[in-house]
């Protein structure tokens, strides 16, 4: 039966559920980008329910519906924020292409996201660097990074990158961008000029064999 089919007062119901869904994803968008936003600019310790509340122009009742306290909706966030990375970071990657060509798009695709997403991911510097990064939420991300994950491992195994870790091999493909990216993106930055492909080439030339 389709829905012109329905009964009005049928019809009034999917309407008003429609509608009632939409609001709550505004306020958990508002929200999230509220917790964002707000941590950034006075940092985790200092953030609290009733303010991020008053930011995402809802009521600190609002908050406790979709989070239990203030740790949960920290934890929640970054979660959220790290799989959209992890993910973001590996769009793209297929088995068919050179594991160099696989990693200099991983490290391609990491600008990009931060550059798109700037909040989010120093939302996630200070996150990492937190309580909030437990070894369960670790565990967690673990399945999100599998693509990227298997792409080193087949660096290893197939003699091209080092002989170590692939978690240690991406810390030293991700986290030179990450810093330069922070350092440049400063208004007086010691680094107003950056050539970004020669960055993946030197990250490259630190992990290959």
């Amino acid at each position: 039966m389709i829905f012109s089919n329905y009964p009005l007062e049928i019809k009034r119901i999917f309407i008003y559920y429609k509608i009632m869904r939409k609001k709550d994803e505004n306020k958990q968008e508002a929200i999230f980008d509220a917790t964002v936003k707000l941590s950034n600019e006075i940092g985790l310790s200092n953030i609290s329910m009733s303010k991020i509340a008053k930011r995402a122009d809802v009521s600190a009742a609002t908050l406790y519906v979709y989070y239990e306290n203030k740790e949960d909706m920290l934890r929640k966030v970054y979660l959220d924020i790290k799989k959209q990375m992890m993910g973001a970071c590996s769009d793209g990657v297929h088995q068919e292409e050179s594991v160099e060509q696989s990693v200099r798009k991983i490290c391609r695709n990491l600008l990009r996201y931060m550059q798109e997403h700037t909040d989010e991911f120093l939302f996630i510097e200070q996150a990492c660097n937190s309580p909030l990064a437990t070894d369960e939420i670790i565990e967690t991300l673990e399945q999100y990074n599998k693509t990227t994950t298997a792409i080193f491992q087949r660096g290893i195994d197939e003699g091209i990158l080092k002989q170590t870790s692939p978690v240690l091999l991406i810390g030293f493909c991700c986290y030179p961008i990450q810093q330069i990216f922070k350092e440049w993106r400063k208004d007086k930055s010691m680094l107003p000029n950056v050539d970004f492909d020669l960055v993946f080439q030197m990250c490259w030339d630190a992990i290959k064999r």
